[in-house]
This record gives C-alpha cells, sequence and structure tokens, in this order.
C-alpha cells in the first residue's frame, strides 16, 4: 500500500518521486512557489477566509505536507485571532516523516517551526481519519486511504470552502481523477466553493464540469503551460454553522469526563467538570497501568475504524502530555498470542486487510514473536511496536490539570433554561455532557440506553528472573505488562458482568494466574504483591455510546475495556458535534457511535 521514494538530481536536494506512479509530489524549480501559485492563488486566499470564522480546505493529495505547511504559514499571517482553519487532506500511500522531512529541507529557514510541529503529530501510516490539533486555530484531518473510498464517507457539516487538486497526473494516477471524486466534490460544496489543481488535462476539465463546477485555464506554473481553476455553480448556500456554546458542565470525573474536558478546552470552549467522589478517576480510570490497543477484527468495519483511529490518536497524545506531565507512558509494544484456530484466522486477516504498514503492525511466528517479547513463546500472532501502557489514573489528572473541577459534587439534577442551556447548582452552562458511566442511563429520558456495568480485577506481580525479560505487553484474552516504575508487573484482568462490587477477591487473583500459567508457565511462581477491583461500563452491543441526545445534551459512556483510547477519540467527536464542524471520524463511524442507535435506525450523511 505504501511506496518509498527517491531524489532526483534538480535544483532541490530531494524532490521525491514516486516509484509506483513515476511521478513527483511537486515542481523540481521550486515546490513552495508552486504551492503559492496554484494552490493559494488560485483559490484566491487570503482574500477568501477573510470574512470567515470557520474556513475548510480539503485536498486530494497530502504527499509531503507542503501544501498544508504553506497554507497555515499564510493564514496565522493573515487571519484574526478568532478564526478557525480546518484543512481536510486524503492520502493513500502515506511518505515516512524521514522521507518528507528531507524533502522539506529547502524551506526550515520559512517553515521550519511548523515542520517541527508537523513532526511531532505526524500520525502512525495506518489506514483510516487521523485528527490533528495543530495550534488553537489551525486543525488538519489526515484521511490514509484511497480517496474514492474515503471522500464519501467525509461529513463536514459547514461544507468545504477551498479544493486543492494535487494528486499525481491524471496520465500516471487516473484512478484520483474519477467521476466519483468530482461527484463527491459537489456533494460537499457550496456556491462559493474554489478550486485549484496543477493539471490542465481534458478529463479533470470536463469530469468537473459535469459534475457543476465552472473550470477556466489560467497560467501554469514554471515548465507548465496551464492550470485549472473555477468554482461550484451549484446553487446550494453555504450553511451557517456558527456555534454559540463556550461553557461545558461535564458530569463525570473518569477518564470520559476528564478527556472530554481536555479536548474540548483545545477547542477553545470552557468545560467544568463535575465528579460526585472526592477525586477524579475514582472507579476503573483509577487503575494504576492501563494497557492501550485497538480493538482487531478481520475486516475492515465502521467498528475497527474508530478504534483504529482512536488508537493512533492516543499514542500521538500519549506522546506529547508525556512531555509535561508525568502519565507513566511506556510505549513498549504490545504481542498478541494466537492461542486457538480462531484468533489464527482473525489476526492473519487483520494484518491483511486492515491496511496498515509493517512497521506498526506484523504478524510473526513464534520465533520472532519470541524474539519481539523478550521471552520464550510457542504461539504465533501479532506485534504491534507503538502500543503501550500508561496510568489511566494519572492521565486522568494531566487531561484535567488545567480544568475547572469540582469533587464531591452532588447537585440537585441538572435541569434546562428556558433560553436552551443547562442550570446546574445555580449555574448556567451551554451544554451538558454526561460521562458519568452507567449512572448516564439514570439521567432523564436516557433509561433507553443499554448501559451496564462490568467486575474486573487486576493483579499486581513481584517480578521473577524469568519475567524481567519480558520486554512488551504480553496479550493472550489476560494480559501482562513488563515490570513498570514501580518495579511492579500487572496482570489482567477478570470480566464479571453478574457481580457489581469492588472487593478484591482472592480467587481473582487465581483466575488471573492461572490464564497466564496456560500461555506462559515459565514465568512463575509470582509473588502477588497488590490487587484492586473496579467496576466499568459498557453498552449492549459493547461498543462505546458518543453523541448527541439532544441540541445540547450529549453523552460519552460504555467505553469498557479499550476505554484508555475510545474516550480520547469520542471527545473529539463531541467537540466535533457541539461546535458543528467537520468530524474527525467517517459517518459511518459515527452513526455507529450514536446513542439513537438503540431506538431508531440512524440517519445517514446529508
Amino acid at each position: 500500500m505504501f511506496v518509498a521514494a527517491l531524489p532526483e538530481k534538480t535544483r532541490f536536494p530531494m524532490t521525491l518521486r514516486s516509484k509506483l506512479f513515476d511521478d513527483i509530489y511537486f515542481s523540481p524549480e521550486d515546490g513552495l512557489a508552486e504551492t503559492r501559485h496554484v494552490f493559494l492563488a488560485g483559490n484566491n486566499l487570503p482574500a477568501a477566509w477573510r470574512d470567515r470564522e470557520c474556513f475548510i480546505v480539503a485536498e486530494t493529495g497530502f504527499g509531503t505536507g507542503l501544501n498544508f505547511l504553506a497554507t497555515w504559514n499564510l493564514f496565522e499571517k493573515s487571519a484574526r485571532p478568532s478564526q478557525k482553519l480546518h484543512y481536510i487532506s486524503f492520502e493513500q500511500y502515506p511518505l515516512s516523516w524521514d522521507d518528507i522531512f528531507r524533502a522539506l529541507a529547502p524551506w526550515r529557514a520559512e517553515l521550519g517551526g511548523r515542520i517541527d510541529r508537523l513532526r511531532a503529530l505526524y500520525p502512525l501510516r495506518v489506514s483510516g481519519f487521523h485528527r490533528l490539533m495543530i495550534s488553537e486555530q489551525v486543525t488538519l484531518t489526515l484521511v490514509f486511504d484511497d480517496v474514492n473510498q474515503a471522500l464519501p464517507r467525509l461529513d463536514a457539516p459547514g461544507a468545504i470552502d477551498s479544493w486543492f487538486l494535487d494528486g499525481f497526473a491524471p496520465a500516471k494516477n487516473p484512478a484520483m481523477w474519477t467521476d466519483a471524486v468530482f461527484a463527491e466534490m459537489a456533494r460537499l460544496s457550496h456556491a462559493e466553493t474554489t478550486f485549484a489543481t496543477f493539471t490542465a488535462a481534458g478529463l479533470v476539465k470536463r469530469g468537473l464540469e459535469s459534475a457543476g463546477f465552472t473550470v477556466e485555464k489560467r497560467p501554469g506554473f514554471g515548465r507548465k503551460r496551464d492550470m485549472l481553476a473555477g468554482r461550484c455553480a451549484l446553487n446550494k448556500k453555504r450553511p451557517d454553522t456558527r456555534s454559540r456554546a463556550r461553557r461545558v458542565a461535564i458530569l463525570g470525573g473518569g477518564l470520559a469526563g476528564t478527556a472530554a474536558a481536555f479536548v474540548l478546552k483545545r477547542h477553545g470552549l470552557e468545560p467544568c467538570l463535575f465528579e460526585t467522589k472526592g477525586t477524579l478517576a475514582a472507579g476503573a480510570s483509577g487503575n494504576p497501568a492501563g494497557l492501550f490497543n485497538p480493538r482487531f477484527s478481520a475486516r475492515r468495519s465502521a467498528e475497527s475504524d474508530f478504534y483504529v483511529a482512536a488508537w493512533a490518536q492516543t499514542v500521538r497524545t500519549l506522546r506529547e502530555i508525556q512531555g509535561i506531565s508525568d502519565i507513566k507512558f511506556n510505549p513498549c509494544g504490545s504481542v498478541h498470542l494466537a492461542t486457538d484456530e480462531e484468533k489464527i484466522k482473525r489476526f492473519r486477516s487483520t494484518a491483511e486487510n486492515w491496511g496498515w504498514h509493517e512497521q506498526h503492525m506484523q504478524y510473526m511466528e513464534a520465533r520472532d514473536l519470541s524474539r519481539a517479547s523478550g521471552l520464550n513463546l510457542s504461539y504465533e500472532g501479532l506485534f504491534l511496536p507503538d502500543a503501550g501502557t500508561v496510568s489511566p489514573a494519572a492521565l486522568c489528572r494531566a487531561y484535567a490539570g488545567n480544568i475547572e473541577t469540582v469533587t464531591n459534587a452532588n447537585p440537585a439534577p441538572p435541569r434546562p433554561d428556558s433560553t436552551g442551556g443547562w442550570l446546574i447548582d445555580g449555574r448556567r452552562f451551554d451544554v451538558l455532557v454526561l460521562a458519568c458511566g452507567a449512572a448516564t442511563k439514570d439521567f432523564s429520558g436516557l433509561s433507553i440506553l443499554p448501559l451496564n456495568t462490568v467486575r474486573g480485577q487486576i493483579t499486581q506481580l513481584r517480578p521473577t528472573a524469568t519475567s524481567h525479560a519480558l520486554k512488551t505487553n504480553l496479550c493472550f484474552g489476560g494480559y501482562l505488562s513488563p515490570a513498570q516504575a514501580d518495579g511492579a508487573h500487572y496482570l489482567g484482568a477478570t470480566f464479571q458482568r453478574w457481580l457489581d462490587d469492588d472487593v478484591v477477591r482472592e480467587e481473582d487473583n487465581v483466575e488471573n494466574l492461572a490464564r497466564l500459567a496456560a500461555v506462559a508457565p515459565e514465568l512463575g511462581p509470582f509473588e502477588i504483591v497488590g490487587a484492586r477491583a473496579a467496576l466499568r461500563t459498557s453498552s449492549r452491543d459493547h461498543f462505546p455510546v458518543v453523541g448527541a441526545m439532544d441540541d445540547n445534551l450529549y453523552v460519552s459512556a460504555g467505553h469498557g475495556s479499550h476505554g484508555i483510547i475510545s474516550t480520547l477519540s469520542g471527545a473529539h467527536v463531541l467537540a466535533d458535534m457541539i461546535l458543528q464542524e467537520p468530524r474527525s471520524l467517517s459517518w459511518e463511524s459515527i452513526n455507529r457511535l450514536s446513542p439513537s442507535r438503540f431506538q431508531a435506525p440512524v440517519q445517514k450523511r446529508a
């Protein structure tokens, strides 16, 4: 799926050429000057965003990111501080960051700080939607996928304001310049939407005109005589999606609530956390160590795409937070053992169908898994080098670090006011987010949500002479972490729907150890040095419940055993909805998360 890039001997030291399409990524004469001539001037930027509070650019072909960097640079120099730029880009064959970094070297003097920021947030090369919070003003959504498949999945309530059509030349890569792509452009455009492209190919001109765009030839850049630019000719008014929401009350101080507060704050909103207990992360989110992994399936689906996006987003965010707060982040990798024929089949299909670069996922034989993990294993399975462990309790505290927080809060039930907001203990909020686990369904009108608790107990172990060798997480239905900063392994976890208490049980420790001994008997015997039991919330269909119940009422619940990753991605979905901005996930994944799935068929995208 992914291609390497090779240098050419040109004026610039690293003009990249795709081996797959035998074409270059930008002009060998001056890539940045080409971007400014074709895409910025071709879309009348910066004048086009002068009167827009939120301006949305969509691009077909991210490549090295040069177009994005140039647009970001121009936006911050010309826009007002209150304005926002959403930049959405599609790329089927993401480059490695090393190739990108070398290619951008000629412009480090001008774009260096922005290049470094993009480098810090550049996604793992795994298929799907990737939301990057670049700055308070600029948001980048990178979609690593075939644009023909991904563009129909894009939900942008405000519509696209400018299109950058920058795929490889139509003669080299005709699959990127299709009638399907042009039709989707029309769906996502309004009467003031513009486009620009470096090519003047007849099939592109005819395809855009058929889809409802006016097209004109303009002088091209450098050795290219002509380029195309134009605008949408359809009678479609630009949607008014301005949100006046500012103050957000969030009920719940676990991962769901604190992640929502963290993300909403970064979007410029004013969240306030209410937690009934005396501390944050009092329940299952209070575990001292937890694993972050995606949930595997044989094939891609709306559910798997959600977990992949959530996992990749979590990896980026944890790396960023670790630099400012000790969250006991350990990117040690995870080994997932295929302990039976069903798992062998599913894990092999996962590696084959998910479209990940091999540096992020490999299916390995036992010998290679043993080398990766540090143990002598007898099972084949998956290796994810970017996975790891983090302290959920410390992560909650880091998320809430600069958030107004009210603990020991027992407010009267929130009630709507006459202006569409919410009153909590005499304070008014524009929006209410319920992130209080199974208690969410106790709120008036939400009893339809089939949320229940599942008891889980983890066991803390003193390392043995053999277990000290473990370098990665070992996942086998249960899991064992490598020795953490506190010197202990964490082993988990029981899964007990029929229990509703957090009392530590010795028999649960025995159960956890028995499951480990079945796949790695040589690691024991262990000394148990601690244990913790808690209740996590799950939904009837074991998928999170995230979305709107009403215009100003939202929920984030049912995250289950993957809450470290799903709560963060869910928080971005809530931010998109509250602010009425482009979605960070495909509309299929968002519909799959919707609370309305339990009461009526969810609506498809417009």
